[in-house]
């Protein structure tokens, strides 16, 4: 069963609770908020994940690490000198390679130093 609280900044919150599981987050409308907690009550009756980002097989580490540092920014977090220096490093290092072809046994090309 889904919650909705107007928060005093205007957005609307939606709270989902089903299988021993919960999930929330907040909108600008009350309409998307809604739609966003049946699919959310949906994907925890498939035994799915609320919050994953769906990505298809062209999709790549770079945009991975930019949606990363774009929900940083979300939450209000920024990144400190030493994270950005290495999510800068991962995407120039491998930020062109498909997440399809990011394995633990990648032996491609070596990273550059």
């Amino acid at each position: 069963m889904a919650t909705f609280d107007k928060l005093p900044s205007g957005r609307w919150r939606a709270q989902v609770r089903r299988k021993g599981q919960t999930a929330s987050r907040s909108f600008r409308l009350k309409s998307e908020a809604e739609a966003w907690a049946v699919e959310a009550e949906s994907n925890i009756s498939r035994g799915k994940s609320v919050d994953a980002v769906r990505v298809d097989a062209a999709t790549t580490f770079g945009f991975i690490i930019d949606l990363h540092i774009r929900d940083l920014a979300e939450v209000g977090k920024p990144l400190l000198r030493s994270k950005a220096y290495t999510l800068e490093k991962l995407k120039s290092d491998l930020g062109a390679e498909r997440l399809a072809g990011l394995t633990r046994e990648r032996q491609k090309k070596p990273l550059r130093r």
